[in-house]
Parts: C-alpha cells; structure tokens; sequence
C-alpha cells in the first residue's frame, strides 16, 4: 500500500516565492536604462544652465563695463573745459600723465585690430571749480602766487599756474595750496579781493599776465587710464598723484574680467556748426600724438566717442559655433572672428555705447 503524498502538486506551487533569475535580470536592465536617461536629461539641463549662465556672466560684464566707462566718458573735461583758451598754451608733451593741455579724452589705438584700444579721460569732480583767476603780481620760482580771487581757493586744492603764449610755448606747472591769505579789503576793485596762495613749490617763474586754475581738492582731481591687459582684464590707474604730479608707480584697479577686445571713435564736427559729422578711427590726424599737441580749437571738434566693447563668457560650449563680432556698422566697420577650435567654442557679446562730450558744450 503506498503512503500518500503530503504535499500535493496545487500545494507545491503556492509554497513557490520570490524572482526567478531573468526577472531580476530583466529589472536591473530597466533600472539601468532609466539612470541613463535621468543621467542624460540632467547632463542635458545642466549644460544648457551653464551656458545660459556662461552667457548671462558675460552679459553683465559687458554691461557693467559699458556702464561704469560711459560714466567716466560723461565726466571728461570738467573743470577743464572752463580754461580751453588758456591751457592750450602749456607746452606739449609725449605723456598723456604729464600733459596739461586741455584734452578731454585721449585714445591710443591697439597694435592690431585683435588688440584692445586704451584711453585717458581728464577731468575734476570739485564743485568749487572756478574760471581761471588773474595773477596780480609776478612770482618767481618756487614762490607763491598773488590772484584776484577772494573765494574758490582752499587748502589742499590742485592749481595750475598758466603762463600766456601761443599754443604749446607757454609754461604750465601743477602744485598743491598749503595756505591762502585773508582777501585784500576794501571796495570792489582791482586791489580789493587778492589773495596769496602758497603752494608746494612750482619751480617756475610767471608773470602778472599768467593764470592760475584751481581743479579742486586732489582727491577729485582724475587723471585716469582705462586699458584691458593680456588677461582680458579691465583696469583703471590714476595717474596723478595727490600733489597733482605725474604718480612714480600708478597701480591699476581691476574692474571687469574677460574683455576680449575694446575699441573706440572720435565724433568729430569738422565745420564748427555744434552738430557731429563723421566718426574717426584714432589714428592718423586723430592719433594719441596728434591730439596731445591739438590746439583748443581742434580739441573742440571732438563731440562725442563710441565705445565698443567685447566680451567672451566664462564656460566653454561643445555646442557653440563660429562666432563673427561686429562693431560700428554704420561708421567704420570693425569685426573679428572667433572660430571653434577643440571641439567647442566660448559664448561671446559685443555692445556699443556713444557718449555725448557735454561739459565741453557747457563750459
């Protein structure tokens, strides 16, 4: 007789649990492919985020450049532009830190079209600038200065001595007040209001037909360089040190990283009538040492400058394609080329900004 089964056939395939071996193979594959395709949908959305913000970094260099530039470019000439006739005298000089002649703004054009331009812009910030106050006594060498001019003049301020002359044959020097007398009393007239302003000490004679300009307190005195160095670095130096001399070791000021290449234009009003004509590379007639030795009437023609600026963005782009910028289309053509190279390119952008010499007008 045989003994009966316990566990019948029903029986043994409920007691069956788990995953049979393709089932688990199965479901490590499915896994896999959806950490890939989550892999690449992050790696997609993270390439596009660093290229928008690769392109956004570059946007706003570009825009803060452009902005803090066309300030400076708005504040050229002023407190100089008062004294045009008389500074045009000063005798010419090979350095934009040393000059005195009335330049508003001066431009060296780069080596080569791939090289940045840079510029020098002079002007002063006082708001006690006065027009330039007669002398009323000669002064010799290293002695002070005898004005009419009862206000304006203030310890520590920077003056500019003038002597008359025909452009660029006269004598100029700079000092800084150390002491001014109490006016002259009296009524109104041409002994009344003289003051003696004591200086640090210009080592040169002027007669009672000579000028003396005062440009403010030193700290609002600019002579400042704007340049873009072999890194693609914006930087400004001041040239002048606080006596109002050319400075011994001017330290630039980084102001905005990444600047491919800076470039700029005279507006220039060749027939006098208040009105810009035609855009001028600085080269040429209008180049750094031409315009250091302009007379003020030339000086005067110059109206406005247009500055074009490019900037490339920080993060490279396997995706990104030739790249061609262009600047002052409808002046005087200028673009350069940024082709791939490696597989890739960086994101670029490029912007224009014109602004108007005012104080020139004004003054």
């Amino acid at each position: 007789m045989k003994t009966p089964n316990i566990l019948s056939a029903p029986d043994r395939r409920a007691d069956q649990r788990g995953f049979s071996l393709i089932e688990i193979m199965v479901g490590v594959v499915i896994g896999m492919i959806a950490v890939l395709v989550i892999y690449q949908v992050f790696a997609a959305a993270e390439g596009i985020k660093r290229n928008t913000t690769s392109a956004g970094d570059a946007q706003q260099n570009g825009l803060l450049a452009s902005f803090m530039l066309g300030v400076e470019l708005a504040n050229a000439s002023n407190g100089v532009a008062m004294a045009w006739q008389k500074l045009q005298s000063c005798p010419t000089t090979a350095n934009a830190a040393t000059t005195l002649r009335p330049i508003p703004i001066l431009i060296t054009a780069g080596a080569g079209p791939t090289f940045p331009d840079q510029f020098v812009v002079n002007y002063s910030i006082s708001n006690l600038a006065i027009a330039p106050a007669p002398f009323k006594a000669a002064s010799g060498s290293n002695a002070p200065y005898t004005v009419h001019a009862p206000i304006g003049f203030r310890v520590g301020d920077i003056v500019v001595a003038i002597s008359g002359g025909s452009p660029g044959a006269g004598t100029c020097a700079t000092s800084r007040v150390t002491a001014v007398s109490a006016p002259t009393p009296g009524p109104p007239d041409e002994s009344a209001g003289q003051v003696t302003i004591s200086h640090t000490n210009a080592p040169f004679a002027f007669t009672d037909d000579a000028f003396l300009l005062n440009m403010g307190a030193a700290s609002n005195v600019q002579r400042v360089l704007y340049d873009v160095d072999l890194n693609g670095v914006l930087r400004s130096t001041s040239l002048w040190d606080p006596n109002g001399a050319a400075a011994a070791a001017p330290v630039p000021n980084p102001l905005a990283s990444n600047i491919v290449n800076m470039k700029l234009l005279y507006g220039i009003d060749n027939d006098g009538d208040g009105f810009l004509d035609t855009w001028v590379a600085p080269t040429g007639l209008w180049s750094d040492a031409s315009v250091l030795a302009a007379d003020a009437s030339t000086l005067r023609k110059i109206k406005a400058v247009r500055l074009g600026i490019i900037v490339q963005g920080e993060q490279w782009d396997r995706e990104a394609p030739d790249v061609t910028a262009h600047l002052f289309d409808d002046a005087i053509p200028f673009s350069q080329a940024f082709p791939r190279s490696g597989g890739g390119n960086y994101r670029y952008r490029w912007y224009e900004t014109i602004m108007p010499m005012r104080n020139p007008v004004w003054n």
